[in-house]
């Protein structure tokens, strides 16, 4: 299996079969410093967060999923929709920056 192939394979797995990656939904994503940053979103994901996964590819990948959950009220869902969270932020890393265990 190509290192594309099998980053694709952890994208389906983690997102679902065939997810189609949502930064056309939440703007681009800017590499600083601390991490990275959606501005769509208006979020900063730190180096060390559990979200962020390094994979082969050229292209960010981003998996959200709605902020609301059923345990909220009527003002709590009313207040939240259309919102969306960074549940997988995947980087792209050079397949040539990656060791053979990685």
């Amino acid at each position: 299996m190509t290192s594309q192939a099998m980053s694709q394979s952890i994208i389906d797995e983690l997102c679902g079969t065939g997810h189609v990656s949502e930064t056309a939904i939440v703007g681009p994503v800017s590499k600083n410093p601390d991490g990275y940053y959606l501005s769509g979103l208006k979020t900063q994901l730190s180096h060390g967060d559990q979200r962020i996964i390094h994979a082969v590819g050229s292209e960010y990948h981003v998996c959200t999923r709605p902020v609301s959950t059923p345990e909220f009220g009527m003002t709590q869902m009313y207040q939240s929709a259309n919102k969306r969270e960074v549940t997988y932020l995947f980087v792209p890393t050079a397949s040539s920056e990656l060791s053979p265990n990685s």
